[in-house]
């Protein structure tokens, strides 16, 4: 639990402001004054991308349609439906959000109450009454809804909370679907609730970033993904180890377990760089409380990257979140979890 923005009677997970603009609402995944702090391309773009935000509710009568519509984007922009931790069945499934308005109705399934004793049976972390809407991650915005809802109960998802800060590979662009991200298949495996907190193309470690993420008292564990959106950045290697430095000396004096990588394995140019800024971080991160791993050894298969040589495809994203997450489960809580 933590921190939640209510708006409509519904919960928006992972949003921080509604930012009203004449097409729609933008939501935004960092308080607005944290955000003017930060580089222009997070403040005024990748803060508004819906990447882990989802809208959360318990209908209250038989129907509820949500009003959106997608910014546009190179990539299909497509909102599933689950039932607390169920996907919907295909009626209430994956549906296409378009640039113009969009309608998503939902309704309750027939067999919420077998579905109830299934969650029950298997310790489910989410609870079926609890609808999730989950968003795409491009620029969706909400321009309201009709039907009657209530904000989910506190019992309803878990207490327990994973961040996940870092690029486009923590923000999952290339993931095709919010569930294949590894923040998301990383929180499923111990059964916690989680925030994608990647920002692609810019997660440039910056100072106001790290107190955000230290000043927020809703996660449990956290992962920081540090590097290679720097790569290209026309920033001197001390400037850039004075950043790593100071960012994780923020994160490493909060005593909650910060798990934290370099660059994963990538097929693009700059690897000289590259092994420069991998030897950085561990510099810093070696004899602090933080647990380090190579992003090498996270994912180190070349097979397994996009033909853009950067981002994992859906293996390389299980490949990241299988090897971090046995990583986790050395953490006495996290082991006691699924």
């Amino acid at each position: 639990g933590g921190r939640t923005m209510i708006c409509d009677q519904m919960e928006f997970h992972n949003v921080e402001a509604m930012v009203w603009e004449e097409d729609g609402y933008k939501m935004s995944r960092l308080p607005r004054d944290v955000a003017k702090q930060l580089d222009q391309g997070i403040r005024d773009n990748t803060s508004f991308l819906s990447t882990g935000v989802e809208v959360r509710f318990r209908l209250t009568g038989e129907e509820v349609k949500l009003h959106l519509r997608a910014d546009p984007d190179e990539e299909a922009q497509t909102v599933l439906i689950y039932y607390g931790s169920f996907q919907g069945g295909w009626q209430y499934s994956a549906k296409a959000l378009r640039e113009t308005e969009t309608v998503i109705s939902v309704k309750y399934p027939e067999e919420l109450e077998k579905l109830e004793a299934i969650a029950r049976q298997a310790r489910l972390p989410f609870s079926p009454r609890m609808v999730r809407v989950l968003l795409p991650y491009g620029t969706c915005r909400y321009l309201g809804r009709e039907g009657n809802t209530e904000p989910p109960c506190k019992s309803d998802a878990p207490e327990k909370c994973y961040l996940a800060y870092g690029s486009s590979i923590t923000h999952g662009g290339m993931a095709l679907m919010t569930p294949w991200t590894y923040p998301f298949q990383v929180a499923h495996k111990f059964g916690v609730d989680y925030m994608n907190q990647g920002y692609a193309g810019s997660a440039f470690m910056e100072k106001p970033m790290a107190e955000y993420i230290v000043s927020r008292k809703d996660w449990t564990f956290a992962s920081v993904e540090m590097g290679i959106n720097m790569l290209k950045k026309p920033l001197s290697d001390a400037a850039y180890e004075k950043r790593i430095e100071e960012f994780m000396g923020i994160l490493a004096a909060d005593g909650r377990p910060v798990f934290v990588t370099d660059i994963f394995t990538h097929n693009g140019d700059m690897q000289e760089r590259t092994e420069l800024f991998r030897e950085i971080v561990r510099k810093h991160a070696e004899g602090t409380k933080l647990i380090y791993t190579p992003g090498k050894q996270l994912l180190s298969n070349p097979e397994y990257i996009s033909a853009d040589m950067t981002h994992p495809t859906g293996e390389g994203l299980s490949q990241i979140a299988e090897r971090w997450s046995e990583i986790m489960r050395q953490i006495p809580y996290l082991a006691a979890n699924p």
